[in-house]
């Protein structure tokens, strides 16, 4: 009799996570989704294995491939002579290649997220990818424009890369620069084209839901991936973000934070940096970020009938935070 009720319990607790599972409104089927083949363009590799004594011809020869770093006047070539004739970005461009000879792996992770691109804008168009090196371009490691992702290789060669270290920049800033970040990079910067900046307001709660819809966007182009790596934080960061939330949206309300268009007050939530002042040295930095992703899920996950882009061109701060139902525990 044990056995029987037992196995009738598993039955049960199997059927209540497998409805609950297909419950998510991101678990979506794109196995039947079709996209053109993706093939990223290395234009870094080809142009530092140009012949420099023949560089306006090789040049002509590139353009049609890669117009998009070359549309303009090729007659005048001493820029792109003396920046494939620097020795520190010959040595960049070698290491590229070493870190990288290939882009199979990341062709297969973007072509997973633009099958979801397809899947919840039908008639969007799947974007062009090139590399190139940038020369350390480290606020613009992808940029998205005209249906064009460019995304700067060198920016992405592993923290431990060792000419990281001449760029002064701060240890939280070159932990990202891992391969593991680049279709992430690549669908936030599709994301933020999404949002007419024009439109939002400037209260610390507009600029909150801007970024939670940011980061509800990779959530759909990208359900498999963890948290950590869509808003960039450690394992350490994210439980303490996930600990004390309650803590964070009280401190907002006592403090009456969400309606504030102090600059120094909103920076503070939004920035990156190594930990939010308020919280101290071991919270995590961002957390307007953090609160306005987990708002704007509890609004998609309560509102099931509002699409990707009616949320992306839904621009009503107040009224996402009013529908959601947003209360977390303290």
């Amino acid at each position: 009799m044990f056995n029987r009720y037992f196995l009738i319990f598993i039955l049960i607790s199997v059927l209540f996570f497998s409805c609950k599972t297909s419950t998510n409104r991101l678990d979506v089927d794109i196995s039947d989704i079709k996209i053109k083949k993706i093939k990223i363009q290395r234009y870094g590799q080809a142009l530092f294995t140009l012949e420099k004594n023949n560089l306006k011809e090789e040049l002509k020869r590139l353009q049609p491939e890669f117009r998009i770093f070359l549309d303009g006047d090729l007659n005048d070539t001493l820029k792109i002579y003396d920046f494939i004739s620097d020795t520190l970005l010959i040595s960049v461009s070698e290491d590229c290649n070493k870190v990288y000879p290939n882009l199979n792996e990341l062709e297969l992770e973007l072509t997973k997220a633009l099958k979801h691109y397809r899947y919840y804008y039908p008639k969007g168009i799947i974007p062009e990818i090139y590399t190139y090196i940038s020369g350390f371009d480290y606020e613009y490691p992808v940029q998205y424009y005209d249906n064009n992702l460019l995304i700067a290789l060198d920016m992405y060669l592993g923290e431990n890369y060792p000419k990281y270290k001449n760029l002064g920049l701060p240890a939280y800033r070159i932990r990202k620069f891992r391969k593991e970040y680049i279709a992430r990079d690549c669908m936030n910067e599709i994301a933020r084209s999404k949002i007419n900046y024009k439109r939002t307001g400037s209260t610390l709660l507009d600029l909150m839901m801007n970024e939670g819809k940011i980061l509800w966007f990779i959530d759909a182009m990208m359900p498999d991936v963890e948290d950590s790596l869509k808003i960039d934080y450690t394992e350490k960061q994210m439980k303490w973000a996930e600990d004390n939330e309650g803590y964070i949206w009280a401190f907002l309300i006592e403090n009456e934070l969400l309606y504030s268009t102090e600059k120094q007050k909103l920076q503070k939530f939004i920035l990156d940096s190594p930990f939010t002042s308020y919280f101290g040295n071991e919270s995590p930095p961002r957390l307007g970020w953090w609160i306005g992703w987990q708002i704007v899920r509890e609004y998609m996950n309560n509102h099931t009938g509002i699409s990707l882009n009616e949320l992306m061109n839904e621009y009503d701060a107040q009224k996402i935070l009013s529908k959601s139902g947003y209360k977390p525990g303290r």
